[in-house]
């Protein structure tokens, strides 16, 4: 069977400019509104099959879609969804063979909050990992700011809330995007307890904090001149406050409890800045969050898959040990490296100290910071 190579797939799943949108039932109460009572929003339950099976679709909000509006019915076009209001899941278990790892990646495609794109692409890579696949088809601009954030954030919620019949580690729930759809991701990291996730019921208390996110070409801030134009007027509106550019400028909301963050950009991307990650990774620094930034001189928006990026091409690689590092894939022969995982680190150093307690590779690990120009 012809297949579709992997970076076309992608590409197109994060430069896309928009998708997104489909009927929704209105939302239910639990008692009749009156003048002193305003109605009391209904509590979602969820009836889905398991083991999920590839491309099982989960709604996110069973009980009425918040500030639901009829907008017409959904676009579905090449794969990519415009005209969304009926926000929801694709899942993607691992292969049958494939070991599950436990871990799950919500994938935010881009569009710059016009469309979103499925995750056929992303599964590809994921899945063989061990990795579930939760592609997130979110709200964008006929709903605007705060659906696309309540969409991601229910989302962390569902998979958490349920990652026992999924076959997830409830610790091991990961958020991935690229352009607009980092921005989606990214506002899950960095401001998971705040209002504009959540929607008035008991299960907002469920955590929406990632454990982890991978950031990939991302809108991050919505400051001039950085901001990438169109994402922010499709997300805010043509004029927005200050206090609604300040909250959806994400730089601004990094804290010490963000959790780890993977990016990745090109100097070569003339669509969304660099400036928008190097903004973002000075937060990240300043707050002590660990943080991996890969900048690459080559590779224009988009995945930075394909074959002409040169070296940028191998950032899944990078990332894959950078998850591999933390204990959220499990080790492989395929990786580049000698020491696999952190825990192995801690007990290679433990074993190697010398009688005076340093470290027996100290003369190396001074030699690379000193070549890095770390100290």
């Amino acid at each position: 069977m012809k297949t579709t190579p992997l970076f076309l797939l992608l590409a197109a799943s994060l430069s896309c400019p928009a998708l997104l949108a489909e009927d929704a039932p209105t939302a239910s109460t639990s008692a009749p509104a009156t003048a002193s009572t305003p109605a009391k929003p209904a509590e979602p339950t969820w009836n889905f099959p398991t083991p999920l099976t590839p491309g099982e679709v989960i709604d996110l909000f069973p009980e009425g879609v918040p500030g639901w509006k009829d907008i017409g019915p959904e676009q579905v076009a090449r794969g990519t969804y415009s005209n969304i209001s009926n926000p929801r899941l694709l899942c993607y278990p691992p292969p049958a063979g494939t070991p599950s790892s436990g871990t799950a990646v919500i994938f935010c495609a881009g569009g710059g909050y016009v469309h979103v794109a499925g995750p056929t692409g992303f599964n590809s890579w994921l899945n063989p990992l061990g990795i579930t696949v939760f592609g997130l088809i979110y709200r964008c601009q006929e709903f605007g700011a705060p659906a696309p954030q309540q969409d991601v954030m229910r989302a962390v919620r569902f998979v958490r809330s349920h990652a026992k019949e999924l076959g997830i580690d409830p610790n091991k729930i990961g958020v991935m995007g690229g352009s607009a759809g980092g921005h989606v991701a990214a506002s899950a990291a960095t401001l998971y307890n705040d209002a504009v996730g959540k929607t008035g019921v008991a299960f907002d208390e469920v955590s929406a904090r990632p454990d982890f996110a991978v950031l990939i070409f991302s809108v991050l801030t919505m400051e001039p001149p950085y901001a990438h134009n169109d994402s922010k007027n499709n997300l805010l509106g043509p004029n927005p406050s200050q206090e609604m550019i300040d909250q959806y400028s994400l730089e601004k909301h990094v804290t010490r409890d963000t959790p780890p963050i993977f990016i990745i950009h090109s100097e070569q991307d003339n669509t969304v800045k660099e400036e928008n990650d190097l903004m973002f990774y000075a937060a990240l620094r300043k707050n002590n969050v660990r943080a991996e930034l890969h900048l690459f001189p080559d590779a224009n928006h988009g995945s930075g898959m394909e074959a002409t990026a040169g070296p940028t091409s191998l950032w899944p690689k990078y990332c894959e040990e950078w998850m591999r590092w933390n204990g959220w894939i499990p080790k492989s022969d395929t990786s580049m490296l000698k020491i696999q995982t952190r825990e192995e680190a801690r007990a290679g150093m433990r074993g190697g100290r010398g009688r005076g307690g340093a470290p027996a590779a100290a003369s190396a690990a001074t030699t690379t910071a000193l070549a890095s120009g770390s100290n």
